[in-house]
């Protein structure tokens, strides 16, 4: 009996997780979540600028939801993406590499999901706030 009871509890904290799935219409600051989408996407892009990956991605995909930002605000994610590959490293670990080969989509993404990023959206996003738009 005692292993019953054993065996039901680990089956029980086994199973689904606690974390919270993520939705565009339930996200805390959607301003914010766009403001680092497009970054993310710029930095996407500009990776592959002289492919047509990003053409295709685009005739299926909208991208972002939000459609708050403002022409200032866009043209700063993307600079910002932009400057992300600009002053990537070189790979270190990449045997075999042709030139031009590089982390690109794990830089974009460790950026997206960096404090500097969250910090700089925030900074943004305050400053969106007081012009009141």
């Amino acid at each position: 009996m005692k292993n019953i009871v054993i065996l039901l509890l680990c089956f029980c904290s086994c199973g689904k997780g606690n974390y919270q799935t993520f939705d565009y219409n339930k996200s805390k600051n959607p301003w914010i979540t766009a403001y680092k989408d497009n970054v993310f996407f710029a930095c996407l892009k500009e990776s592959y600028k002289n492919d047509s990956i990003f053409i295709l991605i685009e005739e299926k995909d909208a991208l972002n939801p939000y459609d708050g930002l403002s022409l200032d605000d866009l043209n700063e994610t993307k600079k910002l993406g932009s400057n992300i590959i600009k002053n990537i490293p070189e790979p270190i670990m990449c045997e075999n590499c042709k030139e031009g080969v590089n982390y690109y989509m794990s830089n974009c993404l460790h950026y997206y999901n960096s404090k500097e990023l969250d910090s700089i959206a925030k900074k943004a996003y305050g400053e969106y706030k007081k012009v009141g738009l």
